[in-house]
């Protein structure tokens, strides 16, 4: 949540007068070690996201006759639905359930409630892009994959790029996204600097965008496996992600046991619906 200038300023101004509310001011300010960088969703990028009113129900008429790979309930399956004019898109919860003691919150020299917060966060965005790119791999391994994977034994090349992009491009479907691991995307720095176009804004590294290629974003993500790249059409014409309860978080506290806890959740659903507007590249490295 986004706050306004003039509120900081109250906040600080309030907090100051006291003892204790230096203390916390002096606590946002100190940061733990941490082990890397919290996790950026970046799954949806690659899907369409749309927001679901209040009993509209996650059904959507498929235009092609293809297959669609989406997320069965509970998110413990993936379902391939083929004859149907209509793909139902199951809904399921990701949650995640921070609890601190209060003297361990009294221990820290740190924000600790907030950090555990980031935490929960980074792991819901984590499971949602494993969802994600699950479906992808669940396309790629079909028998009704209209764009066979593309082997590729040594190092990613831009000429197998480009025929991966040709794969979806021939369906009059314009590429947007490649989804990467760091280590395949390091075969992309050694093209020629007229070819790829580094990002250097520190936000968008952050949400994993890394460079641009003939127009494209290629995006990093640890959640994609090392030799595993995914050359995806737009969103609009690839996937859904119907979001019926986005990014949540209640008060779960439990002061039998002098516990603070949040319950941090959303309820989504995932898949996609048209196998023309993706081609995966499997590296084998030697």
């Amino acid at each position: 949540m986004d706050i306004s200038t003039a509120s900081k300023y109250q906040t600080i101004a309030k907090y100051i007068k006291t003892g204790e509310g230096r203390s916390r001011i002096a606590a946002s300010f100190t940061q733990p070690l941490r082990q890397r960088r919290d996790y950026q969703s970046v799954g949806r990028r690659a899907f369409y996201v749309e927001q679901l009113l209040d009993g509209q129900l996650p059904i959507w008429d498929k235009d092609a006759n293809v297959t669609a790979f989406v997320i069965g309930a509970e998110g413990q399956n993936i379902q391939c639905v083929q004859k149907p004019p209509r793909v139902f898109f199951d809904l399921f919860e990701i949650a995640s359930n921070p609890e601190i003691s209060i003297t361990t919150i009294r221990e820290k020299r740190f924000d600790v409630l907030e950090r555990s917060l980031d935490l929960a966060r980074s792991a819901i965005m984590a499971q949602e892009d494993r969802y994600v790119f699950a479906t992808m791999d669940a396309l790629a391994a079909s028998a009704t994959n209209p764009n066979p994977v593309i082997q590729v034994t040594g190092n990613l090349t831009s000429n197998v790029l480009i025929d991966a992009k040709a794969a979806v491009e021939r369906n009059d479907i314009r590429v947007a996204n490649i989804f990467m691991n760091a280590k395949d995307y390091n075969d992309l720095l050694k093209f020629d600097r007229d070819t790829l176009s580094p990002e250097y804004q520190t936000q968008l590294l952050k949400n994993g965008l890394m460079a641009n290629i003939w127009g494209i974003n290629i995006i990093v993500s640890r959640i994609v496996a090392e030799g595993d790249v995914y050359v995806c059409g737009e969103p609009e014409f690839f996937g859904r992600i119907p979001v019926r309860q986005d990014l949540t978080v209640l008060s779960a506290d439990d002061p039998r046991n002098r516990m603070v806890g949040f319950s941090v959740f959303e309820m989504i659903g995932c898949g996609l619906w048209n196998p023309l507007a993706m081609s995966k590249i499997q590296i084998t490295r030697v």
